[in-house]
């Protein structure tokens, strides 16, 4: 996509994202508009794009067939989202009836922060179980996969148990409580993280920390949260680029937030779309085999990128990887 369109695309997400009035320098064209729909697609960002284009001037709005095209998108989008809603639900009833602890993680539950929850796209519901065998005993149908977690499916939505909160290599000690603000954004930065490292990351997850980090927290406790971590620099290359291309206020990036240029992860976005499925060998082939080796490969071309901003993180995922535990990418 040219630059040009990109920015428009970015200005109407922006709009989207944070409910506000917006305009745009030219009036793009029927081809432009489906590039910028099809851009939403790639990104997983549809309900963002549809939110955008309600706060356009009508002197700006799209063709007849492209509104169409976005409320169908969002429309589809509602009824996923409640029928995800719905499988959710019960599956914490029986977590809820067995006594057992279960937190919803990323995705359904980074949907609460944004204006209309149900216009965030999601692909499956993802549980972090602190007691992760009794949790295989309550639903034996799970099926174990390389990462260590455990997936089913119950009514067409795949729903993944992890024995794991966090993407990262530490003890429990040395990470923050959960469930609690500081441990879910330093979870939705260190799952940022590890598939910008890895196979990429698209907008929809960096749309889901802007949200989140828009809300109160206590700046503080996350800043040692990520000190802990060694993920510092990567936090300000993080917050750069939520601060200027998804318009979030720095006030909300705390005291210690050193500004820098987010080029490299804005290539790493327009590159790859949801999670590397765009122009990728990743997008090509249906041999789980290829894919990994596609992402393995993307994991060591991103190693300079990595190592700079957050290199204890890097090293670990290496020897993980070479190990033989690369995750799986999923589809959250």
């Amino acid at each position: 996509m040219k630059v040009e369109l990109w920015e428009i695309f970015m200005a109407l997400v922006r709009a989207g994202l944070w409910e506000k009035e917006t305009d745009l320098p030219v009036v793009p064209g029927l081809t432009d508009w489906e590039s910028l729909l099809e851009a939403s697609r790639a990104q997983a960002v549809e309900g963002l794009l549809f939110r955008g284009v309600s706060h356009l001037p009508d002197s700006k709005m799209p063709p007849a067939q492209i509104r169409l095209l976005l409320m169908a998108d969002a429309d589809s989008i509602e009824r996923n989202s409640g029928r995800i809603a719905s499988v959710q639900d019960g599956v914490l009833k029986e977590f809820a009836r067995h006594s057992l602890p279960a937190v919803v993680v990323k995705g359904t539950e980074a949907a609460k922060y944004y204006a209309f929850p149900a216009l965030r796209e999601s692909g499956d519901i993802d549980i972090y179980c602190p007691d992760f065998r009794r949790a295989l005993e309550l639903f034996p149908h799970a099926v174990p996969k390389p990462d260590g977690s455990a997936s089913f499916v119950r009514d067409g939505v795949e729903v993944e148990l992890h024995p794991r909160y966090f993407d990262l290599h530490l003890p429990d000690s040395r990470l923050p409580e959960v469930p609690s603000r500081a441990a879910e954004l330093l979870m939705l930065s260190a799952h940022i993280f590890k598939h910008a490292a890895g196979a990429g990351i698209g907008l929809r997850q960096f749309c889901d920390m802007a949200a989140a980090m828009s809300h109160p927290y206590d700046h503080e406790q996350f800043r040692e949260s990520l000190s802990r971590a060694g993920m510092l620099r990567w936090h300000s290359l993080l917050c750069s680029y939520l601060v200027e291309d998804l318009g979030l206020d720095p006030v909300h990036c705390g005291s210690g937030f050193a500004p820098c240029n987010p080029s490299r992860l804005r290539k790493i976005v327009m590159d790859g779309g949801n999670f590397g499925f765009s122009g990728s060998l990743r997008s090509r082939s249906d041999n789980p085999g290829i894919r990994k080796a596609a992402t393995a490969l993307s994991l060591i071309r991103r190693i300079p990128f990595s190592v700079r901003y957050a290199p204890r993180e890097a090293c670990l995922g290496f020897v993980s990887l070479v190990g033989g535990n690369l995750t799986r990418t999923n589809r959250t």
